[in-house]
């Protein structure tokens, strides 16, 4: 099974304090790399936890896989922001619903109320694991 991390899931995992912590570094320890991301999860990550070093070191050893290029399926984003606008769908959710259209992968994620609306080929649920 391929993995894709959501923001929510590295920033628990990387924040002792964070409510979903114990879960996060259960999911991460339970399940071999790659997790597949996309810029935009580092970005929020990086920008939530106030340095991109551990994303960085965990893309170096290979815990985390660059698995999409925005550029490339823009076209498909837009359309996404546009569908979900009324959820203020941010850029890291529209990247990380296209990539489970691309690829047959569950998304590991904390944000329960997001990932519940969003649908992969417009009207397929996304395969997701919560918190419990």
């Amino acid at each position: 099974m391929k993995k894709i991390a959501d923001s929510g899931l590295l920033i628990a995992a990387l924040d002792g304090g964070d409510e979903h912590h114990a879960w996060a570094r259960r999911a991460l320890e339970e399940h071999q790399p790659p997790w597949f991301v996309c810029e935009a999860v580092l970005a929020e990550v990086s920008a939530s936890i106030g340095t991109p070093l551990p994303v960085l070191e965990m893309l170096l050893a290979g815990d985390l896989e660059m698995a999409f290029q925005v550029e490339e399926h823009a076209p498909e984003v837009v359309a996404l922001a546009r569908k979900y606008r009324d959820q203020k769908m941010d850029l890291a959710d529209a990247c990380i619903v296209r990539m489970t259209e691309l690829f047959d992968a569950t998304v590991f994620t904390v944000d329960r109320k997001d990932f519940s609306v969003y649908r992969r080929h417009s009207r397929q649920k996304i395969p997701c694991v919560f918190p419990e």
